[in-house]
């Protein structure tokens, strides 16, 4: 018996000397890995980013009415070709609140930074964000600014942010969009205005 397990401990050491000298040693049990966000993709768990089509609008479970939507281009393209800002609205449903590095507005910035929003050398921008499934407890509507649009603060769109989900939390996807129109273009225009009446250099 005892020369059995030498002969098992010698065969042991011979297998293991055998995988070290062919390159190879033994591996662990495999581990959960976390997950790594790469630019560009959305963060785990949350929904793939949709492109912008024909409109500055993009309907991923609102189903607005094509009239609404092209009222709605249409502003948000005068704004554009004035040169105050580049406007957009996306409806995106299964985006979900995975914590503060991963929720509704994270996947808004990511959305906004991947899709290119605000032209180049100005980079003025204004994304907002319906999310149709979302409970009326949660934030059903969310808004991303960009940093150059530096008078367009909270003071500004915070009426228009309560306006809009008042509008969601009822299931009424195209008035959101309407009130979402008109008050973002109402309040670029004014502070525009504004901001070049002061002087304040275009950025």
């Amino acid at each position: 018996m005892k020369s059995f397990k030498i002969a098992l401990c010698l065969l042991c050491v011979l297998l293991l000397l055998t995988q070290t000298a062919c390159g190879t040693t033994p591996t662990a049990a495999p581990t959960a890995t976390s997950f790594i966000y790469i630019e560009g993709n959305p963060r785990e768990g949350q929904p793939a980013f949709p492109p912008l089509g024909s409109y500055w609008v993009v309907d991923k479970g609102c189903n607005f009415a094509l009239d609404k939507v092209k009222i709605a281009d249409e502003t948000f393209e005068k704004l554009r070709t004035d040169g105050i800002a580049e406007v957009a609205v996306i409806c995106q449903t299964g985006i979900l609140d995975k914590g503060a590095s991963n929720d509704d507005k994270i996947w808004l910035r990511d959305w906004a930074r991947w899709a290119k929003m605000g032209a180049a050398g100005v980079n003025r921008s204004v994304v907002w964000l319906i999310r149709p499934d979302a409970k009326a407890e949660q934030q059903t509507v969310s808004l991303e600014v960009s940093r150059w649009l530096t008078w367009y603060t909270a003071i500004g769109y915070s009426d228009a942010l309560k306006e809009a989900a008042n509008y969601v939390n009822w299931k009424d996807f195209n008035e959101a969009l309407i009130s979402i129109t008109r008050n973002v273009d109402g309040k670029l225009r004014e502070l525009w205005k504004t901001h070049q009446s002061e002087g304040g250099a275009v950025q």
